[in-house]
């Protein structure tokens, strides 16, 4: 492949109809057709989901104007193996057709990978998450730096680097992003909860709710920041009446001891008679007439 192939995307591999003769060499490779069984999908390929209605709508202009663009193919064990192209594909299948055009390419496993991403990139209908695994799958198979892919894929490595991170969301969580109950932006905000069940918990109230992005920034930021609790201020004790305050006064010069009472609900209470020691104890009984040996 030529080393700037990539960095025009799939145009510099794939032409329009009236810039392919029908014999000759395009790109030095040559315009065949092939038994459309016998060429298999791109273990590659990103997307997970594909319109039934848009592949119909394919395959009647394939009924009324042809292929307009042939596959893109490379040969894998004697047979042929998709690059680009998948959508035709099924279209052809649909209307029950023998053949197909094909381009025949050389093509290691990684540019593969790498093409049906620009591919898929180019016409934008890759989900957020399908998207993030490919790039992901660049990393982690090929050994490719967030530079290099974003530098292919004519993106910033911010972008990609943002992407991939959506891979880290709770599976639940990505399960909304893929139904389009939340967007990318919420999931980005959402990721600054390591804690999965806050996340979890964040996310369907973003869902329930219909919270934007700003709304989203603040929920986490109240998560991440919760508001100190205030401690519980002491209850005051009762004022006693003033005839109780004169009963206190009457015991405490009776008994030598700063005797209380603590009034409780329904006219119950307490009279706390405190004491000194062991000794001052027996004092204070032997003042009601108690004798106690301790």
């Amino acid at each position: 492949m030529p080393k700037n192939a990539l960095g025009k995307g799939l145009g510099a591999l794939i032409m329009k109809k009236d810039e392919l003769p029908t014999t000759g060499k395009v790109d030095d490779e040559r315009v065949i057709k092939a038994a459309v069984s016998d060429i298999a999908t791109s273990p590659f390929q990103p997307r997970r989901h594909f319109d039934e209605k848009q592949i119909a709508e394919l395959a009647d202009s394939i009924r009324e104007r042809g292929l307009v663009q042939p596959l893109v193919v490379r040969r894998v064990n004697g047979k042929y193996e998709l690059i680009a192209g998948e959508r035709r594909l099924r279209a052809l299948k649909r209307l029950g057709m023998r053949l197909a055009k094909v381009v025949v390419h050389n093509a290691t496993d990684q540019e593969v990978a790498e093409l049906t991403l620009i591919e898929n990139l180019q016409r934008e209908d890759l989900t957020p998450l399908e998207e993030a695994e490919q790039y992901r799958l660049l990393q982690t198979r090929f050994g490719m730096k967030q530079e290099v892919i974003a530098r292919h894929v004519g993106k910033s490595r911010t972008v990609v680097a943002n992407m991939v991170r959506l891979l880290d969301l709770v599976a639940d969580v990505r399960a909304m992003l893929e139904k389009n109950t939340i967007t990318v932006g919420h999931a980005k905000v959402l990721l600054q909860l390591k804690n999965q069940e806050q996340q979890l918990h964040a996310a369907q109230r973003v869902e329930r709710q219909g919270l934007t992005v700003r709304q989203t920034e603040q929920l986490v930021r109240n998560i991440l920041n919760p508001e100190p609790k205030a401690a519980p201020q002491p209850v005051a004790a009762p004022i006693l009446p003033p005839a109780y305050q004169k009963v206190c006064r009457q015991l405490t010069k009776s008994l030598g001891t700063s005797v209380t009472i603590a009034m409780r609900a329904k006219g119950n209470g307490v009279i706390e008679i405190p004491y000194a020691g062991q000794k001052d104890l027996v004092r204070i009984l032997e003042i009601f007439g108690i004798s106690a040996k301790l």
